[in-house]
């Protein structure tokens, strides 16, 4: 009878631990990145000529223009739409706070590049007519598996995720990858002057997307690159739209 107590202490001990740890587990894992909290961007050049080289980067630098400056708008005219609901929520309290914060989500830029694949295309086509050519694009929005990058002091390790892929012309030149969300494609783009403020909005508008909790480790500063340690998961496949 001793013997049986002792064995279901023991037995009550591990179901304990087993419990604890799991939900360790469940707890930490929701904190960490995975390869599903980004949205990358990849640029795919005509040629290697240094002409269709050139022209990847200024139709990279338009169309990053166009989405980042679109997205500002739709999360501002949300925020503005959440203000006037407070306000009217609050309007038979004495004193009510509007102090908000405007902010962008994966899943709103996700629905945006969905939604606006075709006037991606055509800001793509427009900027290479600017330029004398007359290259088809094509853009997509699907799963790519993408070698391993570096981006300011973050290392991606390669891997299959979701991205934005636009292909020139022939689409036989090197590629160009960024991340497109968090909007890490903001490095090293210098904005022409008369977007210079419209960028620096965008920027303290991602600043907070950023500084969120779960996209802290891209901000930390080292003196040495760092690999982000991402789980992997199955991501499943996007439907290619305007196929």
């Amino acid at each position: 009878m001793g013997l049986k107590i002792k064995q279901l202490r023991i037995l009550f001990f591990i179901l304990v631990c087993v419990l604890l740890y799991s939900t360790w587990t469940i707890a930490s894992s929701q904190s960490k990145l995975s390869n599903e909290d980004f949205i990358r961007f990849h640029v795919i050049a005509n040629s290697d000529s240094e002409e269709d080289q050139q022209l990847k980067l200024t139709v990279r630098d338009g169309v990053l223009a166009k989405i980042n400056s679109e997205l500002v708008r739709e999360a501002m005219a949300q925020e503005l739409a959440d203000i006037q609901t407070s306000a009217a929520a609050a309007s038979n309290e004495k004193e009510g706070s509007s102090e908000s914060r405007v902010s962008l989500d994966l899943e709103q830029s996700r629905k945006y590049i969905q939604e606006n694949l075709t006037e991606i295309e055509e800001t793509a086509e427009r900027i290479l007519r600017e330029n004398g050519y007359d290259y088809p694009v094509e853009a997509k929005l699907g799963i790519k598996w993408i070698p391993q990058k570096t981006y300011g002091n973050v290392i991606f390790p390669s891997g299959n995720y979701e991205a934005l892929n636009i292909t020139i012309g022939e689409g036989k030149g090197q590629n160009w990858w960024c991340v497109l969300f968090p909007p890490l494609c903001l490095i090293g783009v210098e904005a022409p002057e008369e977007d210079e403020e419209a960028v620096q909005d965008a920027q303290e508008l991602y600043k907070d997307i950023l500084l969120n909790e779960k996209y802290k480790p891209l901000m930390d500063e080292k003196e040495k690159p760092t690999t982000l340690k991402l789980k992997f998961k199955t991501l499943e496949l996007i439907d290619e739209l305007n196929k």
